[in-house]
């Protein structure tokens, strides 16, 4: 029932953040937030989930609003925590809840997103009117996919590609691995190559192909799933998802490269950079390593065999 407040849940994981997102979006069937916990300030947080968790940092927030009280939720992520445990998986949260003013929420929401300059790229939400600007103009709407520019890791890469000269782009065979919203897919098609995507969420891939079309941009191949082993050989490899995920898919990625491939790596949280390096440096070589807050990403050049 609609009341004249809403709730808003802080929920901060000790480990596997991104199993949580799984977890929040399944639960909620609402969009939610992500943020650094460094963004948040001071909050009471109260702990749930297994002793030995409650001295870990947490570094990624979850942000769930909704006009029903959270108890459910937490109990719901109180049995989450519970079946991980069993499974040698040991994690806890800290979570707060505040309570808020109703608002019109998409009025709200979309003057809070404003068209951000990443580079080369001018990325905008629909509902702003175009603007004359030299810069090339990425048109995406956020939704549960991830990517709109706004996330460090998304900027840092599309800063990445803005400092390649134009022969870097311009006729390759690219893939975005992950591609959530499209938006690397979008710039590196924008830049001149010929873009496949591939991600395991069926509304990511639903997102990616109607902001290609916002766009009036081309997608060479679209599916749902990851890297194949069996991939043609691509110039060009952008990966945007968290750590673990990336280093599970190096054998992938080796197969899917020749010797020349670029490869843009992002999405990981700076404590498990020497872990990516000490796996892709086996057959890639370090270009660049960009920092923003917490998060880097790696641009990378596959070694001559």
């Amino acid at each position: 029932m609609q009341t004249g407040f809403y709730f808003k849940t802080l929920i901060l994981p000790t480990a596997y953040p991104d199993l949580f997102a799984d977890f929040l979006l399944d639960f909620t069937q609402e969009a939610i937030e992500e943020d650094c916990v460094s963004n948040l300030g001071d909050h009471p947080y109260r702990y749930i989930g297994g002793g030995r968790q409650a001295h870990v940092v947490p570094h990624v927030a979850y942000i769930v609003y909704s006009d029903q009280e959270p108890s459910a939720l937490l109990q719901g992520l109180e049995g989450f925590c519970q079946t991980l445990g069993d499974q040698d998986l040991p994690v806890g949260f800290y979570y707060h809840t505040s309570t808020h003013p109703n608002l019109d929420w998409i009025s709200a929401y979309q003057q809070s997103i404003q068209p951000i300059t990443c580079g080369q790229f001018y990325v905008t939400p629909s509902w702003i009117p175009p603007t004359d600007t030299p810069l090339k103009v990425l048109t995406i709407d956020p939704s549960l996919a991830f990517g709109t520019g706004h996330h460090e890791s998304t900027r840092m890469l599309l800063e990445s590609f803005s400092s390649m000269p134009a022969k870097t782009f311009k006729g390759k065979l690219a893939l975005d691995v992950g591609c959530g919203s499209g938006i690397l897919g979008l710039a590196l098609a924008n830049l001149g190559a010929c873009v496949h995507l591939c991600d395991t969420d069926p509304l990511a891939i639903e997102q990616a192909q109607k902001n290609f079309a916002r766009n009036h941009l081309n997608i060479g191949r679209i599916w749902q799933g990851s890297l194949k082993q069996d991939a043609v050989p691509y110039d060009l490899i952008a990966i945007n998802i968290v750590a673990d995920v990336i280093l599970g898919l190096y054998p992938s990625v080796w197969q899917a490269s020749h010797a020349d491939t670029l490869l843009f790596l992002s999405g990981i949280l700076d404590q498990h950079t020497h872990a990516v390096l000490e796996c892709y440096t086996q057959g890639f070589e370090l270009l660049e390593k960009k920092i923003e807050n917490e998060w880097v990403s790696l641009s990378l050049r596959a070694k001559p065999s």
